[in-house]
């Protein structure tokens, strides 16, 4: 009896740490000409637009990543080839579409801070609290994406009221971030292996009650409207 606890417990973390390193490589794979522009090219005002270029498909793989974490997370258990590659599809229009959009709003942020630092220093204080910003607003986008079907304006409006609605989560999922850039830092060749995977884990773990408490009221909305159309 003891052995076979034993075993199914060794088999559940075995296939845990499996499936953060192959949805991590996947990731990576989806991303892999912008991993080959990063090494290759410095990052320069002159190479920016190569940069923003190789990073659009950053957003479908960080969906479906997020999705597949937030399986893991809710089922303790996943199929991690078949649960990413379908997420990552089913995901794919809406996520581009989001990402392209932001991606190209921070790279006008990052222009604007370079040339802020040559002509106007005191602005590149600003231009940096709006990319800050920007990043606490995704934080609470593509997991929104994730689970609901939002158009990009409610989607906007809907992140940027959990950021404030939920300080803690949001403070903790920017603390979770910073804590895995230190352990990268100290360990790149190891933990580049899982890092993506990590991350998202620990944030869909952390947004899980928020997540939950926006579905709640996303239903009530619904209800609502629907009982409006019926009296009407």
């Amino acid at each position: 009896m003891n052995n076979n606890i034993t075993d199914k417990l060794v088999y559940q973390i075995a296939s845990t740490i499996y499936s953060f390193f192959i949805t991590n490589v996947y990731f990576m794979l989806v991303i892999s000409p912008f991993i080959f522009v990063f090494y290759f090219a410095e990052f320069t005002i002159q190479n920016i637009l190569l940069y923003y270029i190789t990073l659009l498909p950053f957003g479908p793989a960080y969906s479906a990543l997020l999705k597949t974490m937030d399986k893991l997370v809710t089922d303790k258990l996943i199929a991690p080839t078949k649960d990413f590659w379908r997420f990552f599809r089913q995901n794919f229009k809406q996520a581009l579409l989001y990402w392209f959009v932001k991606s190209t709003i921070i790279l006008i942020l990052l222009v604007d801070i370079y040339y802020a630092s040559l002509f106007a220093p005191f602005l590149q204080y600003v231009f940096f609290i709006l990319l800050f910003f920007m990043v606490l607003i995704m934080i609470y986008a593509f997991p929104i994406l994730t689970r609901f079907e939002v158009g990009l304006k409610s989607l906007f409006v809907v992140s940027v009221y959990s950021v404030f609605r939920f300080v803690k989560v949001s403070l903790l999922n920017v603390t979770t971030v910073i804590a895995f850039g230190i352990i990268f830092y100290q360990f790149p060749s190891f933990i580049s292996l899982f890092l993506m995977s990590l991350i998202s884990f620990f944030m869909m773990y952390n947004l899980q009650g928020p997540l939950n408490l926006l579905r709640e009221n996303f239903q009530k909305n619904e209800t609502s409207q629907k009982d409006k159309q019926v009296k009407k």
